[in-house]
């Protein structure tokens, strides 16, 4: 279970991504980090793109940040917001269910407002029926510890 100092500085790493977004389009800057099982954390921008689909959420850029870094076991995924609690979309959701495989852990969804507020909701809460990959399950585990 996340604790406050984690949360808080999971929020800093966002909130210093969030500056970065590339929202010439969207006009709506989100920040995200990612916490991995071994306590390092890994921010991640929005992106817009000319073409809508060319774009990339917050969430993945966070958790493409940490696969870059050898870091496949998350803990955790936070997200900020300005004013409001916001949640992973579908996609970023599934995505993370991917991680999720490598270690079989129910990873910690936060969603925060900049002024310090946050909830704390389970990936299986927010994404309940998750696409779970029967294949290549020993595949995804492989990635564990590595």
């Amino acid at each position: 279970m996340l604790n406050k100092e984690e949360v808080e500085k999971m929020l800093e790493v966002a909130m210093k991504a969030e500056d970065n977004a590339f929202i010439f389009k969207s006009n709506h800057a989100y920040g995200a980090a990612v916490l991995t099982s071994d306590g390092e954390i890994f921010g991640g921008c929005n992106v817009d793109g000319v073409i809508s689909s060319m774009g990339i959420c917050a969430e993945m850029n966070a958790m493409n940040h940490a696969a870059i870094h050898g870091k496949y076991e998350l803990k955790a995924l936070l997200v900020v917001d300005e004013v409001k609690f916001v949640y992973p979309c579908g996609a970023c959701l599934q995505y993370l269910a991917q991680f999720s495989q490598t270690n079989n852990v129910d990873i910690e969804v936060v969603s925060a407002k900049e002024n310090g507020e946050y909830e704390v909701k389970k990936l299986s809460e927010l994404l309940p029926k998750k696409y779970l990959s029967n294949s290549f399950s020993e595949k995804l585990a492989s990635f564990k510890n590595k």
